[in-house]
């Protein structure tokens, strides 16, 4: 049991620890200025998909290399 116990608690932490990533993100962008938002190519709206692609995107290229 203690072997399930550790792997349930690493994928609670896992997806904590990406949702923290995501909300510190998602809030630093939202602190931009539009005119910078512009510059990246989002508007404020688009916020969550963006942050949301390139994290599915990072952890896309993290599991190419692993493997």
């Amino acid at each position: 049991m203690s072997v399930l116990n550790n792997l349930k608690n690493n994928i609670i932490v896992s997806k904590f620890v990406s949702w923290l990533e995501f909300s510190n993100t998602c809030r630093a962008l939202n602190g931009l200025d539009d005119n910078t938002l512009s510059d990246i190519g989002i508007v404020r709206g688009q916020i969550p998909e963006f942050v949301a692609d390139k994290m599915v995107a990072n952890s896309n290229s993290k599991n190419e290399n692993a493997a």
